[in-house]
């Protein structure tokens, strides 16, 4: 009986434990902003400080976190770093705090996040463009499949214009935090030369940010109709 009793407490706490770490890792993914210990020691030429944005992880408790920095010729890279989950605090700034770094960080970071992932989407995209145009070269030989060579073409027409569309919404992402960069250099000098960060560039990224999830949306469709094409050509043959 104690012995059983003694398991349970055992797997009650290991329970409780694994539960507190899952919660843990959430609360950071869902954050656009994290506080990394020990980040400046590390980095001393950090622009933003110890604040960072979450992007991966890795059992059983590491955290990939990015900084974003300036090169000395002024241009935009992004530091990826990994750390301990106990190094890593989620913070919620605002855009309205007295502090310099902190209100630039409120802005860029849900910025960066959408890049990040905007990158992941080029590296898949480009990936699909190799795909289809191995299958097109296919089907251009094929005699019982040639009459799906338009499709492909079409595929291909429609990936490489996202493709571009991806480039062009990320210069826009990379002027956005290379200008709010800069502007907390200046500001340390000083502060009241901190610009509102966004308005001369939020039309235009609103705009091409809209113009690449409708192509997404109609490239999806051509991919769509290549399977419904290949499934059909299956059952025919």
């Amino acid at each position: 009986m104690n012995l059983l009793l003694v398991l349970l407490t055992i797997g009650a706490i290991a329970y409780f434990f694994l539960s507190h770490h899952n919660r843990q890792i959430q609360t950071v993914r869902d954050s656009d902003v994290v506080v990394v210990e020990g980040a400046i020691d590390r980095y001393p030429n950090l622009p933003l400080g110890n604040f960072a944005v979450p992007n991966r992880f890795r059992s059983p408790d590491r955290v990939q976190v990015v900084f974003p920095m300036l090169t000395d010729a002024g241009d935009v890279e992004y530091l990826y770093s990994w750390h301990s989950l106990r190094a890593v605090t989620p913070m919620t700034l605002s855009r309205d705090h007295r502090q310099n770094k902190v209100r630039v960080m409120a802005e860029l970071a849900p910025l960066i996040k959408e890049h990040l992932r905007l990158e992941l989407d080029r590296v898949a995209l480009e990936n699909q463009l190799t795909k289809i145009q191995k299958l097109a070269e296919l089907v251009a030989v094929s005699d019982l499949y040639a009459s799906q060579l338009g499709t492909y073409e079409r595929a291909i027409d429609e990936t490489e214009k996202l493709i571009c569309k991806v480039e062009e919404l990320s210069r826009i992402y990379v002027r956005m935090v290379k200008e709010a960069l800069i502007g907390t250099r200046i500001a340390e000098f000083n502060p009241d030369l901190l610009l509102d960060l966004h308005v001369p560039l939020d039309e235009q990224y609103t705009r091409v940010k809209s113009e690449y999830q409708f192509m997404k949306d109609s490239a999806q469709a051509y991919y769509d109709l290549l399977k419904e094409s290949q499934g059909a050509t299956d059952l025919t043959s």
